[in-house]
């Protein structure tokens, strides 16, 4: 019994090893005004992407090969909604409570996922992340998809590239399917991508963004391009057309962050300056602020934000 007991301890020490769960996420909160006339300066959550909770389980399964899931909740921090009109009692239809979930095989292969997922599209090129309100700075042809029933194939690293294409899979009769190709490169101080998507929609409304973004280390400063356009795919109309040029600068504790962002078809331009300070490797505090030319005011936002 003794041995049966100790042998049986011994498995479930293996079995821990090789499969583990993680707990991480993040919160944030700000002080912010989103420079529309009339607008009142609110104490806000800030940004739903950042609040969120998630759940990740990893097991090796030998031969390279690990299997990867995830689920992945957002909410409100200033109100306890799980999602938009959806308190954290309510059991919500749809996605509400689960913004992204995920099931992935990797190896030498490469990996295959499958689920719902948000695609980053250019977001690496934005100095700003999109976060908070200052999200309408890099907003639109920048921002990428995320949609139901999709299945993703990533190629293996070869010499810095990797490419990643994937399809959304409905079996709706009334709907296109979504579908995107990106390529991107890192490798030392320099990295890029190239990214097509086409939404989900019915046929005359789905639109195809396409676009390409690079950043280069300095050392002293990191520089970041970016393009994008998204046009409606039956009559290549563009809906907007994107440039963007901006870059950090560290310096102690602190980074600077400047840049210049313009959609031409809407005839908008913003420029934007911050400074995010590291308090620790999880949290920080952040200071943003930006012109946009359709407000009549600066946008701005005042925060902490802390990630585990």
């Amino acid at each position: 019994m003794k041995k049966t007991l100790i042998a049986l301890a011994a498995v479930a020490a293996v079995s821990a090893a090789s499969a583990q769960v993680t707990l991480s996420g993040g919160v944030r909160a700000a002080m912010q005004n989103s420079g529309v006339a009339g607008a009142e300066t609110i104490v806000s959550g800030n940004d739903v992407s950042v609040n969120n909770l998630t759940f990740t389980a990893s097991e090796d399964i030998g031969g390279g090969m690990v299997i990867t899931g995830s689920y992945t909740m957002r909410n409100n921090l200033m109100t306890g909604e799980v999602s938009s009109g959806q308190d954290a009692t309510t059991v919500a239809a749809g996605n509400a409570n689960w913004r992204n979930t995920s099931i992935q095989l990797s190896g030498p292969f490469g990996a295959v996922k499958a689920g719902r997922f948000g695609l980053s599209g250019l977001f690496a090129y934005d100095p700003f992340g999109a976060t908070g309100a200052i999200a309408t700075y890099a907003s639109g042809a920048y921002s990428g998809g995320r949609y139901n029933n999709m299945i993703q194939y990533t190629t293996p690293n070869m010499s810095g590239f990797d490419a990643v294409l994937g399809v959304t899979i409905d079996g709706v009769a009334a709907n296109e399917d979504g579908r995107w190709m990106i390529l991107n490169f890192n490798q030392g101080p320099m990295s890029a991508r190239i990214y097509s998507e086409t939404g989900l929609g019915t046929v005359l409304t789905q639109y195809t963004t396409s676009g390409a973004g690079a950043s280069y280390n300095l050392g002293v400063a990191t520089a970041m391009v970016g393009y994008s356009t998204t046009k409606v795919q039956a009559t290549s109309a563009a809906t907007a057309e994107y440039y963007t040029i901006g870059g950090t600068v560290p310096f102690g504790s602190a980074t600077a962050k400047i840049a210049y962002h313009r959609n031409t078809v809407a005839s908008a331009d913003t420029v934007a300056f911050g400074v995010d300070y590291a308090l620790s490797k999880t949290s920080g505090l952040f200071a943003d602020i930006a012109k946009l030319s359709a407000n009549a005011n600066p946008t701005w936002q005042i925060g902490i934000q802390k990630a585990f």
